[in-house]
């Protein structure tokens, strides 16, 4: 009893003797002593702590305190001038931070931690997804200052170390859900040494995408320059052709990325060819990102765990492509608890189911989507149009699996077809298959690997049914590759990557296949094989608080191998426009035909001017080994890749960038200017022949690209109406200026490429009418895209008309605007009840132009503007998930 009564006086002793902080008063006896000695004299006189900053405080002196004040007020007086705040955690615990830390965690005491040093120096916790309450196992529980951490056990528990004496960052992440960040410090008044926390799926995780969310300030503190990542909640209400969201137009609104219009199957970044984007989802390359043309994405939303794009072609653990980087990764299907979402509209459908198949151990994911557009067609008052058919289906499933602490499994595969005939007895069509097999281990608290193999494989076919004319034509490109990275973190400040991948392609550039009424000869060109191999380290420092880069050194190595003939030309003696063939050289397979190789330097710096402005100034070379062959306007899933060999050299990508970033008020603002340098950029002389040819390279010239602009971004994130505005002026010219005549194009003088649009501009708002509803709204304005067109004409003998051309691309089509609308209503959530529903009203082209998609002239030199899209198209699509 008496133990008890003398428990309970010191119990009541120290509740006596605690005071609230804020109603500390200080007055001038305080003048002339350091905050550090005031602050431990108030400690043991009041019963409080403060927590943090000891060595800032050990050198200011108190003085200018005339007459008394409350404690709160007089830190806030002391601290703010040298960039310091307090954070009350208790009544009687406060927390000294930087403003950058007080900043991002705020005044939330759930994001403050208090350990008792009087006990053991161990926090326990338990993790628990937020709408199950289940346990997440695996889990990651990170130090980043330390470089330690552990992993949740299958009850979702964990210990971790915490070493007294500092302030400590503890962060609790697992892939799919957002981040738990909190701050740790040491006071005696803390009464547990354990935490509960709960983890929301990932903020990123919209109606269907997902895509990197980062806080506004890391515009300004991030590393690299050139990354675009747009936050969740944007791309959700951003207008969409009917009902699909779709992450590239999404980017394209960005400055710097553009779609030449609205038929195409790529896009642009920063005056690079469509072909100069690496385009990867779960590490196994996507070579045609769209459906039907670009009118959807390929990509489904609803299974998109991250986003993200590399302006000036990434860290150095990216390479083969000069223009950009687009990285697009799956996420896990939930462990926990089976769960449906899907979608339903006008021409397209989608549904994603995903589960448990051991909870918490291993999971499932699989989602679907087919298209119907045939009744869209049918019903319009163009004959062409009516015996038309358009359809594309795909499906993505992915299966993950932890084998215990140290070890993941993850497989993901991905299919779809496209099917296309105008009016006629051909049939467009073109498909994907992909398979990735993904294993991450870690080593230790500090090293960690992923290794990954994939399978990526895409054709493009014509099939015609004419009954005398039949034939089948196609070319196709498949990829084997293996990648493995090695992740050691000696510091929050200091991360290595580093690394090797391995790339076999094989490239089939046509064949062709008459039916046996056809008295056409077959045509098959022989297949090319290559094989490119690359090492890397990449690694991030932070030298000083302000001054911070990344940097990177890629070196690859590439052979041409065969089985092939090499044909040798002689350019002096032409065979119509092509040289004339002189011997040909027979590779047996796998012999060496060609070998290229170089290093790839890459570093971005970033200057912190002050808490809210940075500038950030970066450097990439790349080299590319496959190139894009077309000579369409725009990218068409029948355009094929081809690689460097004898008469083909890579692509040499110098990218050069500086930019000024700032966050004022609520307001994300930046401005950067960019310019790229292309060595033996790739472009078809005058009448070339790329189809079927098996000179196909002598139809190549290769000369001097050049990219330059100017990129301006402003974003209001936040209130009842928020949006962006980009900006991007930016030009790509090329020019092909050789020794050998017929390699020279536009008599060896500067050229517009295909994809030169110098202005363009986009300008996307969201009101919020209520809690409900909201209003969007998404205009854009391009410069019209070069042409060559016939400037004059002559009859001569039996020829009505011959026409002379302009130089080439020397006009441009009528310039591209077009304004979309959408409405989202949300269902009324009911209680108890995991169904969510919401209505999207869509009107695409609201004003109805007419845009060019291109002019063509005819034998007598009369213009014809075609436009694909030239009315105004509503859609409703009904969005749910349980």
């Amino acid at each position: 009893m008496k133990i008890l009564l003398s428990i309970l006086l010191v119990v009541i002793s120290m509740c006596l003797n605690a005071q609230n902080i804020n109603n500390i008063i200080v007055d001038a006896d305080a003048n002339g002593r350091t905050v550090s000695d005031f602050l431990s004299e108030v400690e043991q006189k009041y019963g409080v702590d403060f927590i943090g900053a000891e060595p800032q405080l050990q050198s200011l002196i108190i003085g200018g305190i005339e007459k008394r004040t409350y404690m709160y007020s007089f830190l806030e007086d002391v601290l703010k001038p040298y960039s310091l705040a307090a954070v009350k955690v208790r009544d009687n615990v406060m927390f000294i931070l930087d403003e950058k830390t007080r900043e991002e965690f705020g005044n939330k005491k759930g994001n403050y931690l208090l350990i008792n040093p009087d006990k053991l120096n161990v926090l326990e916790g338990k993790v628990l997804e937020a709408s199950s309450n289940e346990p997440v196992y695996g889990a990651q529980v990170v130090l980043p200052k330390l470089g330690t951490g552990t992993l949740t056990d299958e009850k979702g528990a964990f210990e971790i170390n915490m070493p007294p004496g500092r302030i400590l960052r503890l962060n609790i992440q697992y892939v799919g859900y957002d981040t738990r960040s909190y701050l740790v410090g040491f006071s005696p008044y803390s009464d547990e040494n354990s935490i509960t926390t709960s983890m929301l799926t990932s903020s990123m995780e919209l109606e269907g995408i997902i895509v990197t969310a980062d806080r506004s300030d890391n515009v300004v503190q991030g590393k690299l320059a050139g990354i675009e990542k747009l936050d969740i909640k944007d791309i959700k209400e951003l207008p969409t052709f009917f009902g699909e969201v779709d992450p590239i137009r999404s980017l394209s609104t960005l400055p710097g990325i553009s779609i030449p219009g609205e038929i195409s199957s790529g896009f642009n970044v920063r005056g690079g060819q469509s072909g100069q984007n690496l385009i990867r989802q779960d590490n196994a390359i996507i070579y045609n990102p769209t459906h039907l043309f670009g009118f959807f994405s390929a990509f489904n939303p609803d299974m998109i765990s991250n986003v993200e794009l590399y302006k000036g072609g990434g860290p150095a653990t990216f390479g083969g492509r000069v223009a950009s980087v687009l990285d697009i990764k799956l996420r896990n299907g939930d462990a926990g608890r089976l769960t449906l979402k899907g979608g339903v509209g006008m021409i397209s459908s989608r549904l994603t189911i995903e589960g448990p198949i051991v909870k918490s151990k291993s999971s499932f994911l699989i989602g679907a989507r087919i298209s119907y557009a045939d009744w869209l067609l049918k019903a319009t008052d163009d004959v062409d149009l009516r015996n038309s058919t358009a359809d594309f289906n795909d499906i993505n499933a992915k299966f993950f699996q932890s084998i215990n602490d140290n070890n993941i499994i993850s497989i993901s595969g991905y299919r779809s077809y496209d099917s296309f005939r105008l009016n006629s007895d051909s049939t467009f069509s073109w498909g994907t298959t992909n398979l990735t097999v993904n294993w991450d281990h870690i080593f230790n608290q500090r090293l960690v690997s992923n290794t990954s193999i994939a399978s990526s494989n895409y054709y493009s076919k014509v099939s015609n049914n004419n009954e005398i004319e039949a034939f089948q034509y196609k070319n196709a490109i498949n990829n084997l590759s293996l990648k493995s990275d090695f992740i050691f973190t000696r510091s929050e400040k200091e991360i290595y990557n580093t690394g090797f991948e391995i790339n076999h392609t094989v490239i089939e550039p046509g064949r062709l296949q008459p039916a046996e009424l056809n008295n056409t000869e077959p045509v098959d060109i022989n297949d090319q094989r290559s094989l490119e191999i690359a090492a890397y380290i990449q690694s991030d420092f932070e030298i000083t608080s302000k001054l911070a880069f990344s940097a990177g050194l890629r070196y690859s190595h590439f052979l041409r191998l065969g089985e092939d003939a090499i044909y040798r030309f002689d350019y002096n003696n032409l065979d119509g426009r092509y040289p004339s063939i002189t011997d040909t050289t027979t590779y047996s397979r796998n012999e060496i035909i060609q070998s290229y190789n170089g290093l790839e330097p890459r570093i971005s710096l970033r200057y912190l001017l002050n808490s809210n402005s940075s500038i950030k100034a970066s450097y990439y070379r790349g080299y590319q080994y496959l190139h894009l062959v077309s000579n369409t306007t725009s990218v068409t899933p029948q355009d094929y890749w081809i690689a460097s060999g004898p008469y083909l050299k890579p692509l040499i990508g110098d990218q050069y960038s500086i930019g000024f970033f700032k966050t004022l008020s609520g307001l994300e603002l930046s401005t950067e200017f960019f310019y790229k340098n292309i060595d033996n950029a790739v472009d078809y002389i005058e009448g070339a022949d790329i189809t079927l040819n098996e000179s196909l390279e002598a139809g190549l010239a290769q000369g001097q690209g050049t990219a330059y602009g100017a990129e301006l971004f402003v974003k209001k994130s936040r209130g009842k109406l928020n949006g962006w505005l980009s900006y991007t002026y930016s030009r790509s010219l090329v020019a092909f200026d050789s020794s050998i005549e017929s390699l020279n194009i536009n008599q060896g003088r500067q050229y517009p490429t295909n994809y030169d649009q110098p202005h363009n501009i986009s300008l996307v708002l969201n009101y919020r009418l209520g809690p409900r509803t909201t209003l969007s709204s998404n205009f854009n304005y391009q410069t019209g895209r070069p042409i060559t067109i016939p400037i004059s004409k002559f009859t001569y003998d039996a020829y009505l008309a011959a026409l002379n051309y302009s130089s080439r691309n020397q006009y441009r089509i009528p310039d591209y605007h077009r304004l979309d609308l959408s409405l989202t209503i949300k269902d009324r959530e009911k209680p108890n009840t995991r169904f969510r529903g919401e209505w999207v009203l869509s009107v695409f082209n609201v004003y109805g132009r007419k845009n060019a998609y291109s002019v063509y002239f005819n034998q007598y030199g009369r213009a014809y503007k075609l436009s694909v899209l030239g009315n105004i198209f509503p859609s409703v699509t009904y969005n749910f998930s349980l």
